[in-house]
């Protein structure tokens, strides 16, 4: 018989191992967030979405099951068979987190990504808008990827309320789902209607994603989501060029008019819009007004390049029509027009101050109806 005796180079080489092998599994049970949220004082520390669908997977289904269930809570009726043929990868035997959001995408909805946090999701939960997660339920060195559909949570149980595989009503440890949620990078959708928010909404990620669904050639889905951009943050030139951009490419030159006109009217010092406005005036067939307009904007920022190339060919433009006598159209919808274009004096203090020029704003209308 062979005895096996530790010699005095092996015991301490064996501690490293033993040190690091605490040091491992004190890191994957490190969960600041679930930390971070029970030390809060909530007001809903309970919260479930009772009417969210389910469907349970087959194998390698979790995919499609998943996002079935949240696509069918929007009131999309599809299966998780249906949805196989666009997202299920047989090469890597799942769905790829790039196929399903464009799956989402191709119904219309707006696949908007969640913060890594695990209190922004909850938020989204408690505003009624079940999230699409992913989750590793292995190891980051041997993985084991999952999708799921967090629908709720209980902060005094410390648990979060899952529809998952083949259970409806699955219920996970706070820390457990942290832990496992972290290893994807705290992936996860909020799929929603265009003219709906997100609860934990930024404007830049929204326009992404409605910027991300016109290019599925959703554009109807795109231009409602730009429009609620528009609503939400009506002073946003980002949002104004964005949803006005869309109309431009549509055609509807008097419909981004009216936005242009209503943005500048609520804040006339936006050189961006008045430079872009102009080129929706000069689509119009309004060279005066576009030349006014690209003034406007030059005065703002005199050494913008841009603004000086469309100042200098709506001027063109203009003196063209001039020569040939052509009327100036006068727009039937709403617009605004320079009252005065170049004062040498300041607006008050108080107010916005543009060094040798104030921009004022008139408001017009044809339609006695229509109120600003």
């Amino acid at each position: 018989m062979t005895s096996v005796f530790l010699t005095t180079n092996t015991q301490p080489r064996l501690g490293v191992f033993f040190v690091l092998l605490m040091l491992l599994l004190s890191g994957c049970s490190h969960t600041p967030q679930t930390q971070q949220l029970m030390q809060l004082d909530h007001a809903e520390p309970h919260i479930e979405l009772f009417d969210v669908p389910f469907f349970p997977q087959t194998e390698y289904q979790c995919g499609p099951a998943a996002l079935a269930t949240v696509l069918n809570f929007r009131d999309i009726e599809i299966s998780p068979d249906e949805l196989t043929a666009q997202v299920y990868v047989p090469e890597r035997k799942g769905s790829l987190q790039i196929e399903m959001t464009a799956a989402a995408r191709r119904q219309g909805l707006v696949a908007y990504p969640i913060n890594p946090s695990m209190s922004d999701l909850f938020s989204e939960v408690e505003a009624g808008n079940p999230v699409l997660v992913m989750q590793n339920l292995g190891y980051n060195w041997m993985p084991f990827w999952h999708y799921a559909v967090v629908v709720g949570f209980d902060l005094n149980q410390q648990t979060v309320i899952l529809r998952s595989a083949e259970t409806k009503r699955m219920t996970t440890a706070l820390a457990t789902f942290e832990r496992t949620w972290a290893r994807t990078d705290y992936w996860g959708l909020v799929i929603v209607d265009p003219h709906q928010l997100p609860a934990t909404v930024n404007e830049v990620n929204w326009l992404r994603s409605a910027y991300d669904l016109q290019q599925t050639g959703q554009t109807e889905a795109a231009l409602t989501a730009y429009q609620t951009a528009h609503q939400e943050w009506p002073s946003s030139s980002s949002s104004t060029i964005a949803l006005t951009n869309l109309l431009y490419e549509q055609s509807d030159y008097r419909a981004a008019d009216e936005v242009f006109a209503r943005a500048l009217a609520q804040n006339p010092l936006q050189a961006d819009l008045w430079n872009n406005r102009a080129h929706v005036l000069k689509a119009l067939q309004c060279p005066q007004q576009a030349r006014s307009a690209a003034a406007c904007g030059l005065s703002i920022a005199p050494d913008n390049s841009h603004l000086q190339s469309t100042h200098q060919t709506m001027r063109a433009l203009d003196d063209q029509q001039a020569e040939t006598g052509l009327p100036d159209r006068r727009l039937p919808v709403v617009t605004a027009v320079p009252e005065a274009i170049c004062f040498n004096k300041h607006l008050n203090k108080q107010k916005h101050n543009i060094s040798g020029c104030i921009i004022m704003v008139r408001v017009f209308s044809d339609d006695p109806n229509w109120q600003r």
